[in-house]
């Protein structure tokens, strides 16, 4: 499916003009809306908040902050997306939930990777290890620590395992994968395999004009989610496309292994699917 619609998490955090910067050169590049949803609403409490009174005042005090940086946020995102079609909505509420809501009828979720940040009004964002199993969008999300490339996916690592997660994410970054000008496929198979897990996928690339070359790599312990990025950084690639794993627990979603190391030790771009 062609990326026609981007939902933008804008909040008050430090990269929120990262996130503005790579939306709008994703909407030129696939000729897409942008839907930019503020969610004014912050997320964490500082511990030293205690008592019923004083929590309820803290968050009027900080939610009627986070209007005011909207108001200034907002000229920034005119500006930067002034040559795009978008448009700009102020929430408060839940931000996975918010944001889920919305990327129902979104082709693709941009958000920053998670990151404690406990400096005044900022807020502590999980979106990224959350909005990828509770929504059917693609989630693509950008390292807190790095700068993202100019144009992401000029090398696209794909993350290869016979599985419906795995599958939806490549459907999902078809778009990235017909224009980058490299794709590499990487499998982590058990000792003795033949080494041909990537085969078929590869083949079925093909048939959609997407040429792609495989590594191939025999687990030898640890944890897979390493793997991963060691392979992503030593073929140079700047967009990870992987499924993402959890499982629901007493209404709480929980990580699999490799898609919390993925995520906490993020170094370049990581497209998402549950």
């Amino acid at each position: 499916m062609p990326i026609k619609t981007i939902l933008l998490h804008m909040s008050n955090d430090d990269r929120h003009s990262q996130r503005l910067e790579v939306a709008v050169g994703l909407a030129k590049r696939f000729s897409a809306f942008v839907e930019v949803l503020f969610v004014a609403t912050p997320v964490s409490m500082p511990a030293a908040v205690t008592g019923r009174a004083a929590s309820y005042a803290y968050i009027a005090e900080a939610t009627a902050v986070a209007h005011e940086k909207a108001e200034r946020i907002e000229q920034e995102v005119r500006q930067a997306l002034k040559d795009c079609s978008y448009s700009w909505t102020v929430e408060e509420g839940d931000h996975v939930e918010l944001l889920a809501a919305r990327a129902v009828y979104a082709d693709l979720a941009l958000v920053t990777q998670s990151h404690d940040d406990e400096r005044g009004d900022r807020v502590t964002l999980q979106v990224p290890d959350r909005l990828p199993l509770t929504s059917p969008c693609p989630t693509l999300v950008l390292p807190y620590a790095a700068s993202p490339p100019a144009a992401i996916g000029r090398h696209a690592v794909v993350a290869w395992k016979n599985t419906r997660e795995a599958g939806r994410a490549v459907r999902n970054a078809m778009p990235f994968l017909k224009t980058a000008e490299k794709v590499t496929v990487v499998t982590i198979d058990p000792p003795g395999h033949a080494l041909d897990s990537g085969r078929d996928l590869m083949v079925w690339l093909e048939r959609h004009g997407v040429r792609s070359q495989h590594q191939a790599n025999i687990f030898q312990g640890g944890d897979v989610g390493d793997v991963l990025l060691d392979s992503c950084r030593d073929l140079g690639g700047d967009l990870l496309v992987m499924g993402s794993y959890g499982h629901s627990r007493l209404r709480e979603m929980i990580l699999g292994g490799a898609t919390r190391t993925v995520l906490a030790k993020l170094e370049v771009p990581v497209l998402m699917s549950h």
